[in-house]
């Protein structure tokens, strides 16, 4: 037998009957893949991710469609297409999901919702034993076609930097979008655009939202920083937040770069709390993070000495305001982690992320330096902020140390200094490797 849609290829492995998987030929909807003893994609390599990240973005530019990795497929004599012939199930340790994610939402834009699930081969076969893998990709509204790689890829499997592909499934097979069809693109949007000029409609602030968190960690006498993201089209609530395995058990168990005792998102003596349909999350006087219904988040981190500032007021001859740039930077990292992973891809939308700067004027003048935290005593040159009311934004690009780098890109200014300076900074992203040596 041979399965004819994707419901029905889908039913076949949730009811255990992986063999009736055999025989069905790899299609405009259907890619099968065996599996390496690095797994089905090698993400260690960059010949690894493109491929990754080429057959997400080829199905998305078609009619959406599977990728089932556990499978052994083969071009016949008599087939015009690869056929799957053999069972491969595997060790679900072969695949790290949140690398997956992480891997596709770093280079393929626009920001896709892909799922990820997992079938189990049955107990008691005495051939093979194991999982199946398989990968979800939804086809991509029309008007936001078309979805691209952001990198190519050389013919030794090294990725090429300021280059980009578009992927498109051709039948059982990939083609890349002619130069001349996207040359064509590029100068039908211009010519669009030539028409009169309509302003964006800017992405509603929720100031309520950081008046609630601000008051819900205690903190409304002290200067706050708040992290934003809002999607740009909301689309009603957001799924399984309640479940097992939803935003709230993620928030409970943060994969953080360290323990909770750092500085992130995490909290070792508060659960995620529901609130109004969303969630809640704060510690006292230190931080707090707020998730909404509609999947928009709110983060609140204080300038004080438990969180901000800390070890920078630990002696009285030392400026009772001077914010770590350490702190700053792994906390800002921190968010990102946690709301491009794993709440960005739950709404098909694009998004606002936002920094918004409260009372950071207000006396004694919180200051930041430029370089590092200068070991005691501190010296260096700390610059004061310039502004109350320091609001920005930009469009999400759903890569955690490119977002966290556009944040502090807009924190930097508040206090005359420019983001070059920070030691954890490399051209435009945050580099975790220096904040975890």
């Amino acid at each position: 037998m041979a399965a004819d849609s994707m419901v029905q290829l889908v039913s076949f492995l949730a009811g255990q009957q992986p063999h009736e998987v055999l025989g069905t030929p790899e299609s405009e909807w259907v890619d099968f893949k065996s599996v390496s003893p690095k797994g089905p994609y090698d993400l260690s390599t960059d010949k690894g991710k493109f491929e990754l990240c080429k057959d997400v973005a080829a199905f998305t530019n078609g009619t959406g469609g599977l990728i089932v990795c556990g499978f052994k497929a083969k071009k016949k004599q008599n087939e015009l297409h690869e056929v799957a012939e053999r069972l491969t199930p595997f060790g679900k340790e072969l695949v790290d999901d949140a690398s997956y994610k992480s891997v596709i939402a770093e280079y393929v834009r626009p920001l896709l919702r892909v799922k990820f699930f997992w079938y189990d081969h049955p107990e008691g076969d005495p051939d093979v034993s194991g999982s199946y893998f398989v990968i979800e990709v939804p086809a991509l509204p029309e008007a936001d076609h078309w979805a691209m790689v952001t990198r190519g890829i050389t013919d030794n499997g090294q990725f090429i930097k300021n280059s980009w592909t578009i992927p498109i499934r051709n039948g059982d097979t990939t083609a890349f979008l002619p130069p001349d069809e996207a040359y064509r693109l590029v100068n039908d949007g211009l010519r669009t655009r030539r028409g009169p000029a309509v302003a964006p409609t800017p992405v509603a602030d929720r100031v309520r939202s950081r008046e609630a968190l601000r008051a819900a960690v205690g903190v409304e006498e002290t200067p706050v920083l708040f992290f934003q993201t809002i999607p740009d089209h909301p689309r009603g609530l957001v799924p399984n937040m309640y479940a097992d395995g939803g935003l709230r058990d993620i928030l409970g168990n943060q994969d953080t770069l360290r323990d909770a005792y750092a500085f992130n998102w995490a909290s070792v003596h508060n659960r995620p709390e529901p609130h109004e349909g969303g969630l809640l999350l704060a510690d006292a006087s230190r931080r707090g993070l707020l998730i909404e219904s509609d999947g928009a988040v709110t983060g609140a981190a204080a300038a004080n000495a438990d969180m901000l500032g800390w070890a920078m007021e630990s002696s009285s001859v030392i400026e009772p305001r001077r914010i770590s740039v350490f702190v700053l930077t792994e906390i800002t990292l921190e968010y990102f982690r946690l709301v491009d992973q794993h709440v960005l891809p739950l709404i098909d939308s694009t998004w606002t992320h936002r920094i918004v700067a409260s009372d950071f004027t207000r006396p004694p003048a919180r200051t930041l330096a430029p370089g590092d935290d200068p070991s005691f005593p501190l010296r260096s040159d700390p610059q004061p902020a310039t502004s109350d009311i320091w609001n920005h934004t930009w469009q999400a690009l759903g890569d955690p140390e490119r977002d966290a780098y556009e944040a502090l890109s807009r924190i930097y200014p508040l206090f005359g200094l420019d983001v070059g300076g920070n030691p954890f900074v490399d051209a435009d992203r945050v580099v975790t490797a220096r904040l975890q040596a």
